[in-house]
């Protein structure tokens, strides 16, 4: 969308341009897919999203430490470490002290951790199988090669500052 063919939003008259409208679009997506993880697969199977994010990565590169998992998945590391005590009480990875460098764990998933990645990584295939059906397979591909540059560009550089605030909102709300 142009600068001249730039809709306003109706309530502050903040330009609703193509960025602010696809990050808008972004959210709605994840949220609607974590909302039916829920259902159709914590409910269910017993694990939940961030245990999911945390076995896969371990599933599919054995040995990574919690930090190393954070990094790949761009997840809190204390949600990772939360997502590997679970995983540790079910059964479905083992940690074990790092030969080289006995600081770090290394994360391993167990057989009947690998068992149950079969039935997740089915279940994913056909979600996304059905999210996906309304692109052409050639919009598809367009779409994952500008998320993968998307995603590499804010893992490679540094966000530019935050404006600031129009006023002093944490102490306004009570903050420290």
């Amino acid at each position: 969308m142009s600068e001249t063919e730039e809709e306003q939003d109706g309530v502050t008259g903040i330009p609703v341009t193509v960025e602010r409208s696809l990050g808008h679009n972004i959210h709605i997506f994840s949220n609607m897919i974590q909302a039916s993880f829920y259902k159709r697969t914590e409910e269910p199977l017993g694990i939940t999203r961030p245990e999911w994010r945390v076995l896969r990565s371990v599933v599919f590169s054995p040995g990574r430490s919690q930090a190393e998992v954070a990094a790949a998945e761009a997840l809190n590391v204390m949600n990772v470490s939360r997502a590997v005590a679970g995983l540790r009480r079910k059964g479905l990875v083992e940690a074990a002290p790092d030969p080289t460098d006995g600081r770090r764990t290394l994360l391993t998933a167990t057989d009947l951790a690998h068992e149950l990645a079969l039935d997740m990584i089915e279940r994913e295939r056909v979600m996304y199988e059905h999210l996906f059906a309304v692109l052409e397979p050639h919009e598809r591909e367009q779409a994952e090669q500008l998320l993968t540059r998307v995603n590499a560009h804010i893992r490679s550089s540094e966000l530019p500052p935050a404006p600031a605030p129009s006023r002093d909102w944490a102490v306004e709300f009570g903050s420290d």
